[in-house]
């Protein structure tokens, strides 16, 4: 038994170790050596043309200022087009947007309630602008980002560019947790785009050349289907750090469950129909690094928990053991300790960490388990409910 223990604990480690620490290093270790060159500035006769498609649901306390951010973004409004599309909203978000009409801003309103990946997959099938831009009503855009995030595309190879998310910190300890974390995912997201393709990129400020656009199933999530399928085409999926936006951290602990838990089901489901998208026999380097990079760490709670148990079998063997399992459940005290501050509504950085790692683990775990049950996420909510 203890031999199996010894198995399972050393074999969980690597697991979480390779996740979390060694495959991040070799990333960030040969995307440094490479050091690819900045793209340069495009003069304005030269840039794409844009349709950027603002989907919204109930956003009336973001979305005028999502479209004032849009109207007043660097980039010449003979080229850049606006559509916001309201899923059904049942709030002010209809009357707010519509009001943008005399500033050039189209609005339509859905008949039925699609969610966010059927309204886009329909509306980007029709589009004739060069690039298409997909973007969130809470996500505010640099005055250049846009100019940044178009000039990659000089680059005949790059299909998809991906913009710089920063969070605004809110008070509450998931939003510590979330900004830690991307801090961290910034960081990997540049190396991968160096090195490789980004496996996955940020549905807030996502730019794909038109003809690459594939419409998707509801069920479906363009941050995890579109890099494989313009992998697939044989073009890139590239990180523009300079291309920056903002939007807000979790604003409670049951906000980014909520999320997690869907993205989670959304992930599973891609790594199920993978082959849809994907020549996996053809392109076996771009999916062990999907699979490096995200899909092992959806799957980290099964260590995780491994680990524990194992620990606690072995703690009996060796002191060496029982050092690692006090380590082990100093840290989950300090994750509840983390749930009752979040409760009260106190953050704590250090306690942050621990925290927003069992929070987001325990959600994937939930959301495997709703996918292998076969249930599917097709209509969109915003998580900042």
């Amino acid at each position: 038994m203890t031999i199996a223990a010894h198995i399972i604990f050393w074999g969980s480690a690597i697991w979480i170790g390779s996740v979390y620490v060694f495959y991040p290093a070799l990333l960030i270790l040969i995307g440094a050596c490479r050091r690819p060159s900045q793209p340069v500035p495009v003069a304005d006769d030269a840039l794409p043309s844009v349709l950027m498609l603002i989907p919204a649901y109930n956003e009336e306390h973001v979305i005028a200022r999502k479209i004032e951010n849009a109207l007043s973004l660097d980039y010449p409004s003979n080229k850049l087009e606006m559509l916001v599309v309201s899923d059904c909203s049942t709030d002010r978000t209809d009357e707010i947007a519509a009001s943008f009409a005399e500033k050039g801003v189209r609005f339509l309103r859905n008949t039925e309630q699609k969610g966010k990946i059927r309204t886009l997959s329909e509306l980007g099938a029709e589009a004739s602008a060069d690039i298409l831009l997909i973007t969130d009503a809470n996500a505010i855009y640099a005055p250049d980002a846009l100019r940044m995030l178009v000039a990659p595309f000089a680059d005949p190879n790059v299909g998809i560019v991906n913009g710089n998310r920063r969070l605004i910190p809110s008070a509450s300890m998931a939003g510590e947790g979330e900004g830690i974390y991307w801090r961290y995912e910034t960081m990997l997201k540049k190396a991968e785009s160096d090195v490789f393709s980004n496996a996955f990129i940020t549905g807030a400020m996502t730019a794909i050349r038109r003809e690459l656009f594939l419409p998707l199933p509801g069920y479906l999530e363009f941050d995890h289907v579109l890099p494989l399928h313009v992998v697939n085409c044989g073009y890139r999926v590239v990180f523009e750090e300079r291309a920056c936006f903002e939007e807000d951290t979790a604003p409670h602990a049951s906000a980014e469950w909520r999320v997690r838990v869907r993205n989670a089901v959304r992930g599973f489901t891609m790594v199920l129909e993978m082959h849809r998208f994907l020549r996996i026999a053809r392109h076996p380097g771009f999916v062990l690094h999907v699979w490096l990079r995200k899909v092992l760490r959806w799957l980290i709670g099964v260590p995780a928990l491994l680990a524990l148990l194992s620990n606690i079998v072995l703690a009996t063997v060796h002191p060496f053991y029982i050092f690692l399992l006090f380590g082990q459940l100093a840290f989950y005290a300090a994750a509840c300790t983390g749930w009752l501050l979040e409760r009260i509504g106190r953050a704590r950085a250090l306690l942050a960490i621990p925290f927003y790692f069992c929070l987001v683990n325990a959600a994937s775990l939930v959301g495997l388990w709703h996918a292998i049950r076969g249930q599917r996420l097709a209509v969109w909510k915003t998580g900042r409910a």
